[in-house]
């Protein structure tokens, strides 16, 4: 929902692929406003309002984009390989904090919109962990997170 609560931003497969849609809370038309062709989704709002940050996919890559919120062209911020998933903006609404998967294992990480500057916040080494759903604290202050381990189990069934 936008800072003003007046808006969702969503995603939609109705113009055949994943791509970023708004429509008004009251209800009203939705109307589209990312055109990829692979996939182009998962949105969050700036807190003043202005700016989207939301994923494009390319090939086996995620990176992180920016565009006005209500449409123009998406600027790439984040060009490594592997997944940069947004999911908030610091309380300034310069710096994008995203779970970043890099070289096989999860991260999270922020880049700022006006400087391009990209910095790792954890340092996670195990391959069977992930992070997910970042989010800035209203001071700025801390960012919250989802941590988990993976465990395989092993079973084996009787066939009698």
């Amino acid at each position: 929902m936008s800072p003003d609560g007046k808006m969702i931003v969503f995603n939609s497969t109705k113009s055949g692929t994943i791509n970023l849609w708004v429509v008004p809370v009251e209800g009203g038309t939705p109307a589209q406003l990312t055109f990829d062709s692979e996939s182009a989704g998962f949105g969050c709002w700036s807190p003043d309002g202005k700016f989207l940050a939301f994923e494009i996919k390319r090939g086996d890559n995620d990176s992180v984009f920016i565009m006005p919120a209500g449409g123009g062209a998406p600027e790439q911020l984040t060009f490594d390989p592997g997944q940069s998933w947004p999911m908030s903006f610091s309380p300034d609404g310069d710096r994008i904090v995203f779970a970043g998967f890099r070289n096989g294992i999860w991260n999270i990480y922020w880049i700022s919109r006006t400087t391009k500057q990209q910095q790792q916040v954890t340092n996670y080494t195990k391959l069977n962990t992930f992070v997910r759903y970042p989010s800035w604290s209203p001071s700025g202050d801390h960012i919250v997170y989802e941590y988990a381990e993976t465990t395989g189990n092993v079973w084996v069934i009787d066939l009698k």
